[in-house]
């Protein structure tokens, strides 16, 4: 009964934050939260939008099926690439957005290369980017309460995206950045005191857990995947770009972008550490499970309740600034009733995910291609951000990651090698020069 109560009241306290700080007295105020933001709430928001409930499994799963060196490698490319774009791309970032007023992606793109066709194309490719991290959302989410016995897989995934529909359309972005910062907290508390607990139950020292044969040896195209993914991919994701327009000004932008990756580099070790630690127990399972096999069987069960706030913590952080990206994508351009248009656009994105999440249900695999999607506009959004204004370069390197993503999908499978394959089409692409050019 315990568990019930905490999660209800869990939801209800969020439900209630997004109600209370959502702001509907404008397009400009509900779409971009009056481009007014300080540094922590941009801070928080990023954590907050990178670290949900796939997180947890996945990073996880990568340290279980891959051994220390996959977490590495991403972990390293993380790093450079948060404070590439923390210090080069978000003061550029910023200052466009104050010369266009931008609400989209795709309005970056339309303002540097002159062409509104260009950048409604942007839409369409981010939308279709940031569908996957809400897929992992409900997957995720609807996966634990399943495994924890609480409601079978179907009836968890139904109640997962009724929670976070009737959380979203509550939510303007300002709702959205408050809520999270309150979830950025919780994740960070929950999971230090899960993992400290763990420690304390575990067997094995640091240096043994690191030598433990994983299950799956890294080729050295995996691993320069994952370096390059995590170097790259945070280039591709529209809410990075909305969070730069919501920030009050270029310092702030900077500064907050900048500080995310501190948080997101200890939650990276502190799942490496359950992941080796479950590779150690039992290195028969399923590396989807990985995550949830340590938290049923490596901490004692009066920890269960905590685990459900952590868990439903990082759904909603990551599900919300995900759903908002993708409906506001959708509906922006239509100024006059854009309000009422994204919350429309959000019950559609919500249940389709929700269908495709019945039949689709491998987080790992579900993120790998994911991830690679988000390289097809890297290289892309890099060119523009440069002063890159030929539209038929934009292009060319976005549909080259695409025909890459399909063609490395049918040789090589799932894998992490997919990165590397993604990011040589885009540089190819990125050779085309159209006649006006």
């Amino acid at each position: 009964m315990s568990i019930y109560l905490l999660l209800g009241l869990y939801i209800l306290i969020v439900i209630g934050l997004s109600y209370y700080y959502s702001d509907n007295s404008s397009t400009e105020a509900y779409l971009i939260s009056n481009r007014d933001r300080n540094s922590f709430h941009i801070l928080a928001s990023k954590f907050a939008g990178a670290v949900g409930v796939s997180t947890f499994i996945t990073y996880t799963g990568y340290a279980y099926r891959f051994g220390a060196i996959g977490v590495a490698a991403l972990m390293l490319g993380i790093l450079i690439g948060y404070n590439f774009f923390a210090f080069w791309a978000a003061p550029k970032i910023k200052k466009l957005s104050l010369a266009g007023n931008f609400y989209t992606q795709g309005d970056l793109v339309s303002h540097v290369t002159k062409d509104q066709k260009i950048g409604k194309f942007t839409n369409i490719v981010t939308v279709i980017i940031q569908f996957f991290w809400i897929l992992l959302s409900l997957v995720g989410g609807a996966k634990v309460i399943d495994l924890f016995g609480i409601l079978p897989y179907t009836p968890a995934l139904l109640l997962t995206a009724t929670v976070i529909l009737i959380y979203i359309l509550l939510s303007g972005l300002k709702a959205v950045i408050i809520t999270d910062v309150i979830q950025t907290f919780i994740i960070l508390i929950l999971l230090a005191l899960l993992v400290y607990h763990l420690i304390h139950q575990n067997t094995y020292s640091f240096s043994a857990l690191l030598n433990v044969e994983p299950p799956q040896r890294l080729k050295a195209g995996s691993v320069i995947g994952l370096l390059l993914y995590g170097a790259l991919s945070v280039f591709g994701l529209a809410d990075r770009y909305q969070l730069c327009y919501a920030a009050k000004d270029i310092n702030t932008a900077k500064k907050g972008m900048s500080l995310a990756v501190i948080p997101i580099i200890i939650i990276g070790g502190l799942l490496l550490f359950v992941g080796l630690s479950t590779l150690a127990q039992n290195n028969t399972l399923n590396y989807d499970d990985a995550f949830i096999h340590a938290m049923q069987h490596l901490i004692a069960p009066e920890y269960t309740p905590i685990l459900l706030v952590l868990f439903f913590a990082g759904l909603m952080s990551s599900a919300d600034t995900n759903i908002f990206a993708v409906a506001s994508h959708t509906a922006v351009h239509q100024q006059e009733a854009s309000i009422s248009t994204t919350r429309k656009h959000i019950v559609i994105v919500v249940i389709i995910a929700t269908v495709i999440a019945l039949f689709w249900k491998d987080i790992v695999d579900i993120t790998l291609v994911g991830a690679a999607l988000r390289l097809t506009l890297a290289v892309p959004m890099i060119y523009v951000l440069r002063g890159g204004e030929h539209h038929y370069r934009f292009l060319g390197a976005t549909i080259g990651g695409i025909l890459a993503l399909i063609v490395g999908v049918i040789a090589v499978g799932i894998t992490p090698l997919l990165a590397l394959l993604v990011l040589v089409g885009t540089l190819l692409g990125l050779l085309y020069q159209g006649k006006k050019d």
